[in-house]
């Protein structure tokens, strides 16, 4: 479960509709942040980020939004979508290296040459080296100190503050299903090759293979949000510009 603490913003009566429209995302979002995160899960609250930050951008567009921005709290927020797109880019990275030695394994599996303790070690050698980044990006989400929200402030700003929260709540469970995933079966499976009752071929590759989709689809999911993300940011600096 994410640490960051996603509070409610009431809006105020006759709200723009695309204002609603953000509000009713961050709420989607700060519930599914109470449920037990999985892979399918992730991939809900990626998808949910991303149609966020869409009407987040509609939002932007409205001139009556853009007088509520200070070039004060544009810098911030773009400050704080430097980070968000950070942790996006960790994401993929580690997403990338860990379809990549998923695959190394299935490879090694099907042809079956050299001994499976060989093909373990160099599988769990390069899971290491994964847990080490998400560890550190980890710490770096839990060093990261947002300015507290100021429930008095303009709900256009409110808003695009804890869009920036939430994202970075969404990231954090990310990293942490990632970092706990050796003890599921997908990963915890490999590591059954050292004991003397070992795990067929076949089931092996089976968990690996769903495995290995369920990476894919997360990949999907980012990409999209890290496109969505970028779109975001060039219309924060437009607004900054002008």
């Amino acid at each position: 479960m994410a640490s960051f603490h996603v509070r409610s913003i009431s809006l105020p009566s006759g709200s723009h509709p695309l204002a609603v429209s953000v509000d009713k995302e961050l709420s989607k979002l700060r519930t599914s942040q109470t449920s037990t995160s999985s892979s399918t899960a992730l991939c809900h609250k990626l998808d949910g980020l991303r149609k966020l930050y869409e009407c987040v951008d509609d939002l932007l567009q409205l001139n009556e939004s853009q007088q509520h921005l200070s070039n004060e709290n544009v810098e911030e927020v773009l400050n704080g979508s430097v980070k968000i797109l950070e942790m996006c880019d960790i994401s993929r990275d580690v997403l990338a290296q860990s379809k990549e030695c998923l695959q190394d394994l299935e490879s090694s599996l099907r042809r079956r040459r050299g001994d499976d303790n060989e093909v373990c070690h160099a599988y769990m050698t390069s899971r290491k080296n994964i847990s080490k980044v998400v560890c550190k990006a980890l710490k770096s989400l839990k060093k990261s100190e947002t300015k507290r929200i100021n429930y008095d402030q303009d709900s256009t700003i409110k808003m695009l503050k804890e869009s920036e929260e939430i994202s970075l709540a969404v990231f954090e469970s990310l990293f942490s299903l990632i970092s706990q995933s050796k003890n599921n079966n997908g990963w915890s499976s490999v590591s059954k090759l050292f004991k003397p009752k070992r795990v067929s071929c076949e089931s092996l590759l089976r968990e690996s293979e769903e495995l290995n989709s369920s990476i894919q689809e997360l990949e999907q999911n980012l990409e999209c949000l890290y496109r969505r993300l970028v779109k975001t940011r060039v219309t924060l600096l437009n607004i900054l510009n002008n």
